[in-house]
């Protein structure tokens, strides 16, 4: 059984959590993450194993499995944590417009960027998001929560605190996203119709905010 399967068909194993990780423990995860993704930049999804993703970050595989159950867990954190990556960055910038929904596709196009330097490490990513279930556990959770604030900061500002609505908008959002993300992986759908794409649904999910309930987002 693979171990994308066997994650989903068992109760997932507690990693060790970034937020609650020691500094030493922090930075052992940050080398597993590292290690992963040079793995998955040499051959996609399949060449991440997790023997060769302890060895290359100097740890036992014990240690590994500790942190993260399985390749999906691992990949997952990775995700999540680029996810974060790019929203910090984009938060250390001005703003680019007074418009909501022309800052969160800027977010979107930023990432786009970001995950198209390299296809292999794209396709890693993708794979695990689609064969994760909410058996996952905390790193799934991960990945939505770093979507969300990335698109809550984007279209209200960092001291925005993220609501339900926020919540639903951001799965809109990001479902579409992810597909479209299978759609070029798959060559049935170039970059430039990804960003037409997701400024699209950009768009309408955001003036469409109001009728969730609240108001709408301010212009």
């Amino acid at each position: 059984m693979s171990e994308a399967v066997t994650a989903a068909a068992t109760p997932p194993a507690k990693g060790v959590a970034a937020a609650t990780a020691t500094p030493s423990q922090q930075a052992r995860r940050e080398r597993m993450l590292t290690a992963a993704l040079s793995l998955a930049s040499q051959g996609g999804y399949d060449e991440v194993q997790m023997r060769e993703v302890a060895e290359q970050a100097g740890v036992a595989l014990g240690t590994l499995y500790r942190y993260f159950p399985s390749k999906v867990h691992l990949l997952a954190s990775a995700l999540a944590r680029h996810l974060a990556g790019v929203r910090d960055a984009v938060l250390a910038q001005p703003s680019v417009s007074d418009d909501p929904a022309t800052r969160v596709l800027a977010m979107m196009n930023r990432l786009v960027d970001e995950l198209s330097r390299d296809r292999l490490v794209a396709e890693a990513l993708v794979q695990a998001m689609t064969l994760a279930s909410a058996t996952v556990g905390t790193e799934i959770d991960d990945v939505d929560d770093a979507m969300t604030t990335l698109i809550g900061v984007a279209a209200f500002g960092p001291d925005h605190v993220v609501d339900e609505r926020d919540k639903l908008t951001t799965n809109i959002i990001g479902k579409v996203f992810l597909s479209d993300l299978r759609y070029w992986l798959g060559d049935r759908m170039t970059l430039e119709g990804v960003r037409a794409s997701l400024a699209d649904t950009v768009a309408v999910v955001l003036a469409g905010q109001g009728a969730l309930g609240g108001s709408p987002v301010a212009r």
